[in-house]
């Protein structure tokens, strides 16, 4: 007896059309569900952005075929650098190309259809990672020994983490080209979150500059990435993320910071936080911090005036109710 598994696909499955071919007739019904008001153009927007994320894991992948785990090793991937929000986000491009591919007959089935996304139970509208203190901070600041070349590297990492609010894969993307000046401001482009290109800049302080200045003097002026590996085995290439990563939690340990809710993106928190503190108005904050929407920044004003402003401290017993009487009964 032959136990091979064999599927045949429908008679009606729409057959040599490429990936690529696809992907253009999707968009266009997308367009045309935009024309018809059934689609916001927002949303086909996102829909295609997120389309773009795994086109792009693909080309880099090369995977034989596309399955339900060939989509789970996309999340997987996507999750190692992105908050689960953003992925499901993405997920959700993914879906609608392949639900249209299955009701327009070009596939026999949807890859996406036993796939769930990332589960974000447990998840509130605070953020579960904690700032730094400033004696932290101090502290940590004063670990890297900026008298070398790999401590100076990592004492302006810290720098533009701490001073700018960047992402972890922001100081990754970073090249020496996005170091400009605007006037007789400094500044450094990145690409934010959701976005194709370099097209917002941190502005920068002192601070950051004599940090950045300092590695400068032992990276010089080559072209290419701003944060290099000094490595033997991959000396002068890019500053991997894990590696940035790791670096931070090795310093974070040895300024004594061992609190699983503190880790490298608490950095960033401690930036936006820190500006909060010290009179930052919610739109300074939004720049600051990159979000698209205001009501993000929100969360961390709630956050900040939920300590520093509680409701508990109105809290008075001592006036006898409240009206000056003193009532026994």
């Amino acid at each position: 007896m032959d136990n091979k598994l064999i599927v045949t696909p429908p008679a009606d499955i729409i057959q040599g059309i490429d990936f690529d071919q696809a992907i253009t007739l999707w968009h266009d019904a997308l367009d045309l569900r935009i024309r018809t008001g059934e689609l916001a153009k927002i949303t086909a927007t996102t829909y295609k952005r997120g389309m773009q994320k795994f086109t792009d894991w693909m080309q880099a992948e090369r995977p034989a075929s596309i399955s339900p785990d060939t989509i789970r090793q996309w999340l997987a991937y996507m999750l190692e650098t992105n908050q689960k929000r953003s992925v499901n986000t993405w997920l959700a491009g993914v879906r609608s190309f392949f639900t249209w591919c299955t009701d327009a007959r070009l596939i026999p089935y949807d890859p996406t259809a036993t796939v769930k996304g990332a589960s974000r139970k447990g998840e509130t509208q605070t953020h579960r990672k904690t700032p730094l203190t400033n004696a932290e901070v101090r502290r940590l600041l004063a670990m890297p020994d900026a008298s070398t070349a790999q401590g100076a590297r990592d004492f302006a990492i810290l720098h533009l983490f701490l001073f700018t609010a960047m992402r972890s894969v922001e100081i990754n993307r970073s090249d020496l080209g996005d170091w400009q000046t605007i006037g007789n401001q400094q500044v450094i482009y990145y690409q934010g979150k959701g976005h194709d290109e370099k097209d917002a800049f941190k502005v920068i302080v002192e601070p950051v500059a004599d940090a950045v200045q300092l590695w400068l003097s032992y990276r010089g002026n080559k072209p290419g990435p701003l944060f290099t590996s000094l490595s033997d085995r991959s000396q002068g290439e890019r500053l991997s993320l894990r590696a940035i990563r790791n670096l931070i939690k090795d310093y974070m340990l040895k300024a004594g910071i061992d609190d699983p809710k503190k880790t490298t993106h608490s950095l960033r928190h401690t930036a936006i936080t820190n500006a909060i503190v010290n009179g930052a108005t919610l739109r300074q904050v939004q720049v600051l911090a990159g979000h698209a929407s205001a009501n993000t920044t929100s969360i961390y004003i709630h956050n900040v005036d939920r300590l520093t402003n509680p409701g508990e401290r109105f809290i008075d017993y001592s006036n006898h109710n409240g009206n000056g009487e003193n009532h026994t009964q």
